[in-house]
């Protein structure tokens, strides 16, 4: 039981690791076209797009909260 602990642990932290994300932290927000509902962006990096009501999103396309 002992010897279980620390293997736990660095499995935790290897799974930690594997699964973070900042892969898609790096989004370089481009505007596509400005419409009557908003603007529409595209993020080459990720290949995320996302619309708002004004100004550049504030989430990397990968990782948009759900609202």
């Amino acid at each position: 039981m002992l010897l279980l602990a620390p293997i736990l642990i660095i499995g935790l932290y290897v799974a930690m690791y594997i699964l973070r994300t900042e892969k898609t932290g790096a989004c370089k927000w481009r505007q596509v076209s400005k419409g009557a509902e908003g603007v529409d962006w595209a993020c080459p990096v990720c290949g995320a797009t996302a619309q708002t009501a004004s100004g550049e999103p504030k989430h990397c396309g990968g990782q948009m909260p759900k609202l």
